[in-house]
């Protein structure tokens, strides 16, 4: 895959102006990194912790390693939006991912790290999307077989996005660089997890915390949906797995695929 080649093409569903996937180039660095410094900057009081600064350097350094991808959505030639992941190995997930306890390959997981769009652009799913398509070219250019991703406790935006494309959360943790309680949500693209809602769980976002979630996921219950008029995560039970990476048309649908995950009204809410 070339960096100039689109990845996918639509229009934003709330202007219908087109809009394209590509890979970030050299040539896209001025515009990279300031978008990185508009999102930063409008960040919410307690935000902080959601998004990791980077500097140029960061930047230059990500473009050029192989073992990292970087995506950008651009409206005409203006970057919009851009996601990152790292292709990690047993010598770097310790330091990529730490704590993490799942029985993975390292040499086989892709870590979808930052993904973000520029505040004028939102609520047109280009995160959601961005998200999909590093799942796929890592699935299908280089092999890979799980996706993890590290999120803030608190930032309820990302999992939900995570959410939308297969992931569960599967473990909570400090981050033992700043302190921060993190959780982790990860995907298996052999074997999809199918989830049913029988005895399920409603937690508010703002009462989830690292026992909470633990306690969940040691009694076989993962967070998988995020109820937005509540505000709140769904926890329940795995059944069998599918494979549901996401499917999108030019018309800015998206489906997801032999996805059979239900939930209800009823589900028990924790206090």
């Amino acid at each position: 895959m070339s960096r100039n080649q689109a990845i996918f093409t639509s229009k934003l569903k709330k202007t219908g102006e087109p809009f394209t996937l590509r890979q970030i180039g050299e040539e896209d660095l001025f515009q990279l990194i300031n978008l990185h410094k508009t999102i930063i900057n409008n960040l919410k009081p307690g935000q902080e912790c959601f998004i990791h600064k980077k500097s140029a350097d960061d930047f230059v350094n990500i473009i050029a390693d192989e073992s990292k991808l970087a995506i950008g959505t651009f409206v005409e030639n203006k970057l919009i939006g851009y996601s990152l992941a790292n292709f990690v190995c047993d010598k770097t997930i310790d330091e990529t991912l730490p704590n993490f306890c799942a029985d993975f390959d390292p040499n086989k997981i892709v870590v979808l790290e930052q993904a973000s769009v520029d505040p004028e652009y939102r609520g047109n799913n280009i995160a959601s999307i961005m998200n999909a398509y590093r799942q796929k070219i890592a699935r299908q250019d280089f092999g890979k077989e799980y996706a993890v991703t590290m999120v803030d406790i608190n930032n309820y935006f990302s999992y939900r996005n995570g959410f939308r494309n297969g992931m569960v959360i599967s473990q909570a943790t400090v981050d033992p660089d700043d302190g921060g309680h993190i959780v982790y949500l990860t995907k298996d693209f052999n074997k999809e997890q199918k989830t049913i809602s029988e005895n399920g769980f409603n937690v508010s976002a703002d009462k989830l915390s690292i026992d909470v979630v633990n306690v969940m996921i040691e009694n076989g219950y993962v967070g998988s949906d995020f109820n937005s008029e509540k505000n709140q995560v769904i926890f329940e039970k795995l059944d069998n797995n599918l494979d549901n990476i996401r499917e999108l048309n030019n018309n800015n649908d998206v489906d997801i695929i032999n996805n059979q995950k239900f939930y209800n009204e009823q589900l028990v809410a924790t206090r």
